[in-house]
Order: C-alpha cells, then sequence, then structure tokens
C-alpha cells in the first residue's frame, strides 16, 4: 500500500474493481388519523408493491422489466415550487429492489372501527441503474445542489 502512495497507475488499477452501483435503504411510519388517511395509506402500499412488480407483455408471452422510480429529497423554501433539497444527494434513476410492510409494527395486531391497522411500518430499497461517473460532477458542477 506504500508503494501505492506513490501514485503508481498500476497500483490504483489493481484495486479498482470497476464502477459499482449505490444502493438506498428507506423506512417510513404510516400511521392513519382518520379514515380517508387510512384509504390513502392502503393506496400507497400498493402503489408501491404494483410499481415494483414485474410487467407481462399484452400477449402475455413475455416478461417486461418493472417500472422505474425518480427519487428526489424536495425542499419548500416558502413558495409552491418543490425543487431539489439543495444539501442532500441526487439519484439517477432507481429499480425497486425490495418493499415490505409491517402491520403489526407496535408488536400487537390493532385496528380502528373500520378495520384499518393503527400504524404501518414500511420499508423499501432502491438501486441506481448505472453508477455515477466523474462527467456527473463536471457536467453540473455550478448547479446548487450537492451533486450525486
Amino acid at each position: 500500500i506504500a508503494s501505492c502512495l506513490v501514485g503508481s497507475e498500476m497500483c490504483i488499477r489493481d484495486r479498482f474493481n470497476g464502477p459499482s452501483l449505490r444502493t438506498f435503504n428507506f423506512q417510513f411510519r404510516l400511521t392513519p388519523r382518520d379514515d380517508t388517511e387510512a384509504k390513502v395509506i392502503r393506496q400507497i402500499i400498493k402503489s408501491f408493491k404494483s410499481n415494483m412488480a414485474v410487467q407481462r407483455s399484452t400477449s402475455n408471452l413475455f416478461l417486461m422489466a418493472p417500472n422505474i422510480f425518480k427519487l428526489k429529497y424536495i425542499s419548500g423554501n416558502g413558495s409552491s415550487a418543490i425543487e431539489q433539497h439543495p444539501f442532500l444527494n441526487k439519484f439517477k434513476p432507481c429499480a425497486m429492489t425490495a418493499f415490505n410492510v409491517n402491520y403489526t409494527p407496535d408488536g400487537s395486531y390493532m385496528t380502528f372501527e373500520n378495520q384499518s391497522l393503527t400504524s404501518y411500518d414500511i420499508s423499501m430499497a432502491f438501486s441506481e441503474l448505472e453508477p455515477i461517473y466523474q462527467d456527473d460532477y463536471t457536467n453540473d458542477y455550478n448547479s446548487n445542489d450537492m451533486g450525486f
């Protein structure tokens, strides 16, 4: 390793295994306060499950890739504009690789009168579909965000 500090290009090639794809994990607790929010939470869960699933061709003979997710940390500065958060990373297009729902996050089965559970924990994992390259930063160097 000491010889690598000299700046040998050969040493860098020996240690470089190629670009890697970043992965991201997110966890959220969803707790409905009324019947309307319970229905929205059900739709959120169904939407994630549906959009990460493999699709069938119209003839049902071929499988097609699941939907691609475009993630973004957003920031509102008091105006109605929702923009990329300037101090958090950006994402390249991602595939959702996992989605899990814990229907009893408090350790016991509890429902409201409408049969909605009192709380849901969702966890999801995403993997970017292309690596980050140096020119991703140089092409966007003067932007007002953190970059990738």
